[in-house]
């Protein structure tokens, strides 16, 4: 039984290595190599360090990987209690929804015949 090594790799292209075929992966009829989807047989290079291989175009590229993200460093607990954020354009609304609310319940006393002012 004959075999073909061929080099696999995902739809976006990224090596994920050798493969073997063999004789069920002829064609039939003319005896040909039936090389499947997303595997090539051209041999990758070696992988540079921090790089992945990708296969585009009909060849093969070496592509950087990502670099990590910093970890965040956790923030400073102190015993200090901090004062909260308030948003003024928030604290604005509050205080005149609070004197709007004041001025309607003297109008509602007044038509009641509560105190008069």
């Amino acid at each position: 039984m004959e075999t073909k090594t061929v080099y696999a790799y995902t739809a976006d292209g990224k090596y994920i290595g050798e493969r073997t075929l063999d004789d069920t992966d002829r064609s039939p009829i003319s005896s040909v190599w039936q090389i499947p989807a997303y595997m090539t047989e051209v041999k990758p290079p070696a992988a540079k360090e921090g790089y992945d291989i990708y296969y585009r175009s009909g060849k093969w590229e070496q592509i950087e990987q990502p670099k990590p993200e910093p970890t965040p460093t956790p923030p400073v607990v102190t015993d200090e209690p901090t004062e909260p954020y308030i948003d003024p354009e928030r604290l604005a609304i509050a205080e005149a929804v609070a004197e709007l609310s004041e001025q309607v319940a003297t109008l509602v006393d007044a038509q009641k015949g509560g105190d008069k002012k």
